[in-house]
C-alpha cells in the first residue's frame, strides 16, 4: 500500500527482484502514478488496485487475499491499517509510527494475538535496521547500559534543486514536536532540534551535525532490550540552516490564517508548499549516501564494551533512488519474504527487535549491497 511512493516503489522493485515472489499488487489511491511505475518496471507479476486505507471495512476484505501486506503510506494511517489486518487475520508490515502511533499500535498486541494476526511494526531503516542492530549487539553483551542511535545522510553531488527525500509531513512533526529520550529508567521530553552534536559516520557520509528527533525506537527498545538498560536516544541530521530560516519567519506556527475563504494553519500551509520539493524520480537525479549507526555501551565478562554497528548505502542509480529510501524500502521487502517463508513467525503486534532472526536478516541486507560494519572497543 502506497506502493508508488518514494519508499513504496523501492519495496515493489526489490520484491520483484526475487524469483520466488509470484505477484505484487500496488494498492494506491493515485492510479496515474501507479500506472507510470508499472510501465517503467514492465514486469507481468505487477498490477494495480485502487485502495483507500481509510476504509477499514474494504481494506480488511482486500488483505485476506494476500500472503503479506506492506503499509508504506503515511504513518497517521497505521492504526486503521493495523485494525484491518487484525480483522483479516493477516500478516502486515509497516515502516514506523513516529513514537506515539507506535504506542497506540502496541496496545493492540493482545487483540492481534487472539486473532492470530502478525503485525510487524517499524521495519524500515530507522525504525527497523536500527532495532535489529541493537538486538544483535545486546544479545552478545551481559549488560547493556546505553544505546545511541544516529542517522546521517550526505549528498555526494549537489542536487539540481532543493529536495526532500522522505515525507515532508513526517519531517514537520520531527521539527516541531518534542523528542523523547530514555534516561535512568524514565522517559523524558526534550525540545525538537536540540542536543546538536557533530557525529562521525563512516565515509562517504563522514562528519555531520545531528540532533534529537522524535522516533519510534524509543517506544520499543527500552521496553524489550532489558539487561539493565538505562539510556536510549536518537539523533538525525537535517539542513539546520534552512530549518532555522523557516522557524524565524514563523512558518512552523499553529496559528490559523484564511486564504480565499479557506482556513488553514501556517504549519500545514508550509507543509503543503514544501511537498512540492519532494524528490521525484521522473525529473530528479540523485547521488547520495546514508548511514544508520548504533553505539551500544555495556559489559561482557566483566569488561566495559563499546560495540558500534552500522548499515551504509549509496543511492541505487539504476532505480534513481536516494540512499535513505533504499535503506528504508529493502528491509520491508526482506521481512515480507521471510514472513512468507515462516522465517519470521509470531502472532501479535511486534517491533523488529522482538521477532526477527538478527543474523539472517543482516545477511540478507548484505546481499543487497548494503554495507554492514562492526567495531568493538574494550576497556579494562
Amino acid at each position: 500500500m502506497g506502493g508508488a511512493g518514494a519508499i513504496g516503489s523501492v519495496i515493489v522493485r526489490d520484491l520483484l527482484s526475487s524469483d520466488s515472489v509470484e505477484e505484487v499488487v500496488i494498492g494506491e489511491i493515485d492510479k496515474d502514478r501507479s500506472l507510470r511505475l508499472i510501465q517503467s518496471i514492465n514486469d507481468g507479476r505487477l498490477s494495480f488496485k485502487h485502495i483507500d486505507v481509510r476504509r477499514v471495512d474494504l481494506l480488511t476484505e482486500e488483505m485476506k487475499k494476500y500472503d503479506v501486506t506492506i503499509n508504506s503510506t503515511w504513518f497517521e494511517y497505521n492504526l486503521e491499517v493495523t485494525k484491518a489486518a487484525i480483522n483479516a487475520k493477516a500478516r502486515l508490515i509497516d515502516l514506523g509510527g513516529l513514537y506515539y502511533m507506535t504506542l497506540k499500535q502496541l496496545e493492540l498486541d493482545e487483540d492481534a494475538r487472539k486473532a492470530e494476526a502478525s503485525i510487524l511494526i517499524g521495519c524500515g531503516e530507522d525504525p527497523g535496521i536500527s532495532n535489529i542492530m541493537v538486538r544483535y549487539v545486546s544479545d552478545r553483551l551481559d549488560e547493556v547500559d546505553s544505546v545511541l542511535i544516529r542517522d546521517g545522510d550526505r549528498d555526494l553531488k549537489p542536487p539540481q534543486r532543493i529536495t526532500f527525500k522522505f515525507s515532508v509531513k513526517t519531517m514537520m512533526n520531527e521539527w516541531t514536536r518534542n523528542a523523547v529520550i530514555f534516561r535512568d529508567g524514565r522517559y523524558e521530553e526534550v525540545p525538537p532540534l536540540s542536543g546538536i552534536e557533530e557525529f562521525e559516520f563512516p565515509e562517504p557520509v563522514g562528519r555531520v551535525k545531528v540532533c534529537f528527533s522524535l522516533h519510534s525506537e524509543l517506544a520499543t527498545i527500552p521496553r524489550y532490550i532489558g539487561k539493565g538498560l538505562r539510556y536510549v536516544d536518537f539523533k538525525i541530521n537535517y539542513d539546520f540552516d534552512m530549518i532555522d530560516i523557516l522557524k524565524k519567519f514563523g512558518f512552523f506556527s499553529d496559528q490559523h490564517i484564511t486564504i480565499d475563504n479557506l482556513e488553514i494553519s501556517i504549519k500545514d500551509l508550509t507543509t503543503h508548499i514544501l511537498r512540492r520539493c519532494m524528490f521525484d524520480p521522473s525529473r530528479d537525479t540523485i547521488d547520495d549516501a546514508a548511514c544508520i549507526f548504533t553505539k551500544i555501551i555495556g559489559k561482557k565478562d566483566g569488561r566495559d564494551i563499546i560495540y558500534s554497528m552500522y548499515a551504509l548505502s549509496t543511492s541505487k542509480k539504476e532505480w534513481n533512488t536516494p540512499a535513505s529510501s533504499y535503506l528504508t524500502g529493502v528491509p520491508a521487502s526482506i521481512a515480507a519474504q521471510m514472513m512468507v517463508k515462516e522465517e519470521i513467525k509470531f502472532y501479535g503486534v511486534k517491533p523488529p527487535e522482538t521477532c526477527i532472526p538478527t543474523e539472517k536478516f543482516l545477511e540478507n541486507l548484505s546481499r543487497k549491497n548494503i554495507i554492514i560494519g562492526e567495531r568493538i572497543e574494550k576497556k579494562w
